[in-house]
């Protein structure tokens, strides 16, 4: 009984001297990884798959016309104008892309693993962090997601020297 009482304090002593040391040191260091969501809606807008499902919606649009589909026709017609508007919203300003990352959640984690950062979130969603806080830029491996051609790459690489439009500067109506 005694020595079980003494493994016992022992091992409390333990855990409370690695307490001790660990608030010694500070609170741990958060590394977070960021991406600039204009980069990735750049280099998703200028996929294959992107311009297929481009082909597709303007076959949908062609077919409407050709059956004389008129409500067909200007529902197509006002969604091409709203699509347009996402991706200005997205490759201009701050719009969030995470949706076009969602079924790519392993290659996230890969990034995340080489990157050594517990998660990956817009640049633009971080208006403050502290000094515990270590903001790793992981902006190229999130494109790379996209296998993006040199011109692409070139587009995306003069991001870096430009902000981005204030979201409340962009124009809403698609008709604008």
């Amino acid at each position: 009984m005694k020595i079980a009482l003494r493994g016992v304090i022992l091992v409390a002593l333990l855990v409370a001297a690695a307490g001790v040391a660990a608030a010694a040191e500070g609170p741990a260091k958060l590394k977070l990884g960021i991406y600039d969501t204009r980069a990735a809606a750049i280099a998703w807008a200028r996929t294959p798959a992107f311009a297929e499902s481009m082909r597709q919606f303007r076959l949908g649009h062609d077919e409407a016309k050709k059956a004389e589909d008129q409500k067909k026709v200007d529902e197509l017609e006002q969604e091409g104008q709203w699509r347009q508007v996402r991706l200005h919203q997205r490759g201009f300003s701050t719009a969030g892309a995470a949706d076009l990352l969602t079924d790519r959640k392993a290659e996230l984690a890969a990034i995340a693993k080489e990157a050594g950062v517990g998660a990956i979130v817009s640049k633009w969603e971080v208006p403050y962090s502290d000094d515990s806080v270590t903001l790793v830029d992981v902006t190229m491996q999130v494109v790379a997601l996209f296998h993006p051609d040199e011109a692409t790459l070139r587009i995306i690489t003069g991001l870096k020297d430009q902000a981005p439009v204030p979201f409340d500067e962009l124009p809403l109506d698609p008709n604008e």
